[in-house]
């Protein structure tokens, strides 16, 4: 891209920036990124999909293979301590995962392969809603995604805080764990804190089962495997001596075989009727399977670094230990085989960290990521003819 293109790729990233909306919320967002596509002369734009999911279409000269390229476009329920000129206007909301810097550097892509259109084939722009719920993705693959605009591989870019910005970390293993989410709820008859003979407790039966959680991972897991399960909420009572009726608590539970994910659902079930027959108090649970693992495929892993050596050298990638966050890209992944690489967003101690009210994308980086895609999809498609 030229000088001129990548100033018009940062004030579309600081754009979606300025205006951000919560997973499922995304109208006005949809429209600003189809109002682009229209105005770079994206081939074909469809809307709707998988909710405020937009889909845009860049043909080749002649008929071929089919390549997808994704990003997400939805921002968190935080309130920005950033001052810039493009701060969040709309107050408690931000986007502090970058996916405005993800939506842009697709956009990119998008320009730079109009420009340059590949020799054949198609590349199948994808804009997802509700990355953040984790529902975007399977959405948009049961609104038929995949019927509607088949494709022969994904590709796809998150960015990294952390690592040194502009440099690529492109994993040969599962790099993002899966995440399933539990609601658990104690229940009891109350009574008074003096007399605590008279009831069963749920803040106790609560307690016990938060530290017998932990031996799911220390003690049920083979140490060979990484999981993890946290609690995030616990709610109960409202004052210092009354048993109260009820405790609710929230939690997470994340691995990367699907064998360990089956195995800390069964034993978070059978730890929460344990306490429950334990405390003399009775349980009600609602398990959730969220997202699944992201793992790339070897080919194409093969082919995304092949990219980025060739665009800047072997020092263009860098190692990075694998993540227990999770991201709906690995629903896509389970369909058809691609990579999600992560790019840099800065190094150091003090670099803005996703989910956290001081993050911004760091627009330096927006143009290697959009070179990247585009090139990622004009070699798959070149390979595949």
């Amino acid at each position: 891209m030229n000088k001129q293109d990548i100033e018009r790729i940062i004030a579309f990233r600081q754009e979606l920036h300025r205006f951000p909306e919560l997973s499922g919320a995304e109208q006005q967002t949809a429209e600003r990124i189809v109002c682009m596509l229209r105005a770079i002369g994206v081939d074909e734009i469809y809307q709707n999909i998988g909710g405020h999911g937009v889909v845009g279409v860049i043909h080749g000269e002649t008929a071929g293979a089919s390549v997808a390229l994704r990003a997400d476009m939805d921002a968190l329920p935080i309130a920005e301590m950033n001052e810039t000129g493009h701060a969040s206007e709309h107050q408690g909301v931000m986007h502090a995962c970058g996916h405005d810097g993800h939506a842009a550097m697709l956009m990119g892509a998008a320009l730079s392969l109009l420009k340059n259109r590949p020799a054949s084939g198609r590349v199948v722009l994808i804009f997802q809603p509700a990355e953040e719920l984790g529902t975007g993705a399977p959405a948009m693959l049961e609104d038929g995604l995949l019927e509607r605009f088949p494709v022969d591989a994904m590709f796809g870019l998150h960015n990294w805080p952390g690592v040194e910005a502009g440099r690529f970390v492109i994993h040969d293993r599962p790099h993002m764990a899966s995440s399933d989410d539990f609601d658990i709820e104690f229940h009891a008859e109350g009574g008074h804190g003096a007399m605590p003979h008279l009831s069963s407790d749920p803040v106790l039966a609560s307690g016990l089962f938060v530290t017998a959680l932990q031996q799911i991972v220390s003690r049920n897991i083979n140490p060979e495997d990484i999981a993890v399960v946290s609690v995030g909420s616990l709610q109960s009572g409202f004052a210092s001596n009354v048993i109260p009726t009820s405790a609710s608590l929230k939690g997470t539970a994340r691995s990367f075989r699907p064998e360990v994910r089956h195995d800390i659902e069964k034993r978070i079930h059978d730890i929460a009727q344990g306490v429950a027959l334990a405390t003399g108090c009775t349980q009600t649970i609602d398990y959730r399977r969220s997202t699944p693992p992201v793992a790339n495929d070897p080919d194409c892993t093969v082919l995304s670094r092949s990219v980025v050596e060739e665009l800047w050298g072997a020092e263009g990638l860098v190692d990075h230990p694998i993540s227990m966050g999770a991201d709906d890209m690995g629903a896509f992944l389970e369909e058809v085989p691609g990579v999600y690489a992560w790019i840099g967003n800065g190094a150091g101690c003090h670099a803005p960290q996703l989910h956290q009210p001081d993050y911004d994308f760091n627009d330096s980086i927006l143009e290697k990521g959009s070179r990247f895609l585009s090139h990622v999809a004009r070699r798959f498609l070149d390979n595949n003819q």
